[in-house]
């Protein structure tokens, strides 16, 4: 059937028959959509006189034109009901959802990623006159939400990334964007809340193990406390969303929806030694057909996108680089002013460097021609930069991991999927390759156009991909916390059981079991010890300062964190590798407590690891003639990369021994970029994720038994990365550390009530003038 279509044998009849098929059953065959990205590909003056028909029989009203034939009429007085019964351009997806939204208690739907899910919420968030709730599964989705609801609101709707009750004097109501994990929070603060919506999105994160656990408990207890709050879960590719009413006996007042509707098509390519062919997993027996194009070469010179998904070693090992040589070649050096400012905001955070070589950063350098590299371990602020330059359009080619899969809204002309290493379940697996799938193509809103993408696999994965794009993907319908403890590693029990019984301890965020070891450990001497040497006439001490201490001293504080740590678990030692990470940990999170930067962290730890002031005395040894230039260089050659665990989140028992550096490397050899990524990685997995609640609440408790003004500053310096009363306010308001500095300085008062600037404000420049904006009353 492609080879026809290609060929143009009886187009017309073919496509004639597509769009009756369309018009019987709906825009839900995915093979169809092949064939008219075919024809519109290889017949375009053919393919106009059906595109406008077409483009009403898909239900994309927003796309289309006066009618010209009589079924176009019938499809306009649809889309005209739809508007009048709405009072929006919605498609006939979005008006059912919109429908079922604002008339179920609970309602759960599955669509494509093309289906218009953002805009359709744009409208229900615009609508809501009360506090919402949206839950996401990653701070990536946090921002990208974060940024789509700030230009959909005016300044009396309070907008944060966690749930806080601030602001209020000016604040009519507030929509918080959160993770699971970030919903105790809304158990603090219930009662001081006007919580009209809670929107479940990627909701099949049910399914994650421990996190999939936390959602469904913090489901059920919102809705205990919230029981006749509407509640929307979304997922893309499931087939049975019902499952999420079915777990949680959502039976009052429910509903649920299975829109399979296609929007975009996709034309699927095989790659094999150079060569490409075409094939289609839709359409059972056919053949693969050779095509002597290069379609990512062509959408690169033609100034379209290109979207790698590949393994984090290949990015980390550069080997990406060498394995599409020929299109990096094909992207010239960025130019656009606004693409350079953001190289520049992007370089500056990592503090990289073109001058000086120990900082040259790929990262960067790559950017410069328009390449930019994506995945877990970009330091979230990073990701965002990277983000607005790709939805921007400066971007020719993403080189990326399964960060991409988790809903971030990316779309591109091409999605190669050179890597088919995914993980998870089989139904996971299944999931993140059509999600994947889903980035091919954009929807654009020119009118009666049609909207195709690419989709480019190596010919070694073409079964297994035709297998699992053609497998439906299910949910199950119990929760894993109704199952029972057997299974449940040591580590995990806890966390398990309170979810299960709900003892959780909503002020010190953590399991109450916990908070009662932590109560019975015999750690006063060592909290007492790491608070006599943590602080210096009042101010914490500084990494360099902690460096300067005896290796004694050193070995003694982290042995104190450590047992700190150890006492909150069901067990009472750490493995040496977790040991490891732990001590590697201290430094960093020392840094933290001081203020600085994120670029300033990278520095100071790159001297540390590069054994920078050993280099730099045998050049100056060098200089002064003591010894000659050959043996300075053998002496520096055997200078060494410092030991470094690779950051892994805590407690793991299986964690193993592994350096985030190859071992025997020349310090002057520490590659830039690697460091940006583990040094991220320890903020994010190790002190955010894994030591701040323990550690914080184990000096909170301290303080509550002895008074000692020391621990509860220490659980402020934990907790915010900071005991300063106006800098906590600031970052309860949602603002990062970056900006603190400047910030105290514009500010005459801050409280829960509101943020009183001064006149300094008018004296900033436009962008720090758009950070405070919404918060100037």
């Amino acid at each position: 059937m492609i080879s026809d279509i290609i060929q143009g044998i009886d187009l017309e009849t073919k496509i004639s028959g597509i769009l009756r098929d369309l018009h019987i059953n709906g825009p839900v065959s995915a093979k169809d959509f092949e064939l008219l990205s075919y024809a519109k590909k290889y017949h375009l003056e053919t393919f106009r006189i059906f595109e406008p028909k077409l483009i009403k029989l898909m239900g994309l009203f927003y796309k289309t034109e006066a009618p010209t034939s009589l079924i176009e009429e019938v499809y306009s007085i649809f889309a005209d009901s739809i508007i009048e019964e709405t009072g929006r351009d919605f498609t006939p997806v979005q008006a059912d959802a919109y429908d079922n939204i604002l008339n179920r208690t609970y309602f759960s739907f599955s669509a494509p990623t093309s289906a218009g899910k953002s805009y359709l919420f744009r409208e229900i968030i615009q609508e809501t006159n009360g506090d919402i709730i949206i839950v996401v599964p990653s701070r990536a989705l946090i921002s990208e939400y974060y940024n789509l609801v700030l230009d959909l609101v005016d300044n009396s709707v309070l907008v944060l990334q966690f749930i806080d009750v601030i602001n209020i004097k000016h604040t009519e109501r507030s929509i918080f964007i959160i993770t699971p994990e970030r919903g105790v929070e809304l158990f603090r603060n219930i009662n001081r809340l006007n919580i009209e919506l809670l929107l479940f999105d990627e909701a099949q994160l049910s399914e994650d193990g421990i996190r999939g656990m936390k959602f469904d408990s913090f489901v059920r207890r919102s809705d205990r406390y919230l029981p006749d709050v509407r509640k929307v879960f979304t997922h893309p590719f499931i087939a049975n969303p019902e499952a999420q009413l079915l777990k949680h006996k959502f039976e009052k007042n429910s509903d649920y929806r299975l829109y399979n509707q296609v929007s975009v098509g996709k034309i699927y390519l095989s790659y094999l030694n150079g060569n490409y062919s075409y094939f289609s997993p839709h359409i059972e027996g056919q053949e693969v057909i050779p095509t002597d194009e290069d379609i990512i070469r062509e959408r690169l010179l033609e100034g379209g996108t290109v979207l790698i998904y590949t393994s984090k070693n290949k990015i980390y090992d550069g080997t990406f680089m060498t394995m599409f040589a020929e299109y990096i070649r094909l992207c010239p050096r960025v130019t656009n002013p606004n693409a350079l400012e953001y190289i520049a905001r992007l370089q500056e955070f990592i503090g990289a460097s073109d001058s000086d070589e120990d900082k040259r950063s790929t990262i960067i350098e790559m950017m410069k021609k328009g390449i930019v590299i994506h995945h877990g371990s970009m330091p979230l602020k990073a990701r965002l930069i990277i983000e607005d330059f790709v939805n921007n359009n400066y971007a020719r080619i993403c080189f990326s991991t399964s960060t991409l899969a988790q809903g971030i809204n990316m779309p591109f002309d091409v999605v190669w999927i050179n890597n088919f290493r995914f993980t998870g379940s089989e139904e996971q697996k299944n999931l993140d390759l059509k999600n994947l799938i889903g980035r091919a193509g954009r929807n654009t809103l020119l009118k009666n156009s049609f909207d195709y993408g690419y989709v480019v696999i190596e010919n070694e994965n073409r079964n297994t991909f035709q297998r699992r794009i053609n497998t439906p993907t299910n949910l199950t319908v119990t929760s894993k916390l109704d199952e029972v403890l057997n299974n449940v590693e040591e580590d995990q029990k806890d966390i398990v059981e309170a979810i299960q019984k709900e003892s959780f301890n909503d002020e010190l965020q953590l399991p109450q079991n916990q908070v009662e070891r932590l109560k019975e450990a015999n750690t006063d001497s060592d909290i007492s010890y790491i608070l006599e040497n943590f602080f210096v006439d009042g101010v914490p001490i500084t990494g360099k300062y902690y460096y300067d201490l005896t290796k004694a001293k050193r070995d003694k504080i982290k042995k104190a964190f450590k047992t700190i740590y150890i006492s909150h678990l069901r067990r009472n030692s750490l493995k040496a590798p977790e040991a490891a990470v732990l001590s590697t940990a201290i430094p960093i999170l020392l840094w933290q407590i001081q203020g600085k930067s994120f670029s300033e962290i990278l520095s100071l730890r790159h001297a540390f690891l590069s054994e920078k002031d050993n280099r730099r005395n045998i050049l100056s040894r060098m200089k002064r003639g003591e010894i000659s230039p050959d043996e300075a260089r053998i002496e520096l050659d055997q200078i060494l990369i410092r030991y470094s665990p690779m950051a892994e989140s805590l407690p793991n028992k299986a964690l193993r021994h592994h350096s985030v550096f190859a071992e025997h490397t020349p310090a002057s050899n520490l590659d830039y970029d690697i460091l940006v990524y583990d040094t991220y990685d320890y903020i994010d997995k190790v002190i955010s994720l894994s030591l701040r609640d323990p550690l914080s609440a184990a000096f909170d408790l301290y303080y509550n038994e002895h008074n000692d003004e020391r621990a509860i500053a220490l659980s402020n310096y934990i907790r915010y990365g900071t005991n300063d009363e106006i800098e906590i306010w600031l970052v309860r308001y949602g603002f990062s550390f970056d900006d603190i500095d400047w910030l105290k300085e514009v500010i005459d008062n801050i409280d829960e009530n509101e943020i009183v600037f001064n006149q300094g404000i008018n004296d900033l420049d436009e962008d720090k003038f758009e950070i405070i904006e919404r918060f100037v009353n």
